[in-house]
């Protein structure tokens, strides 16, 4: 009798001590699990913000260009100077008719 139980109580020490080995495993394997999606998280976030700078920056470029061409193009057509007036016609010194100089 003595034996039975003996093994008996190694059984349900044994399952146990099994138990406590696999909530400890699966618990190791969830924190890994949970480090390498936090670490691949962080990896993808940054590649996104390196994306969003690049596309933010490539905007702010192009507004800041218009916007200079724009400036430039208003100061160069407020210096343009305007049309001059058309001179009056000038006189002609002589008012003697106009003769052949040499007759046949």
């Amino acid at each position: 009798m003595f034996n039975k139980i003996g093994i008996l109580l190694m059984l349900v020490c044994g399952l146990f001590v099994q138990a406590a080995c696999r909530s400890d495993k699966s618990r190791l394997i969830d924190e890994k699990v949970a480090e390498r999606v936090a670490a691949f998280r962080e990896k993808e976030k940054a590649k996104c913000r390196e994306v969003l700078l690049a596309d933010a920056e490539h905007i702010v470029d192009s507004l800041l260009q218009a916007e200079a061409l724009l400036d430039v193009s208003d100061s160069l057509s407020r210096i343009r100077p305007v049309r001059p007036f058309k001179p009056q016609p000038v006189l002609p010194i002589d008012s003697l008719s106009v003769k052949p100089l040499f007759e046949r």
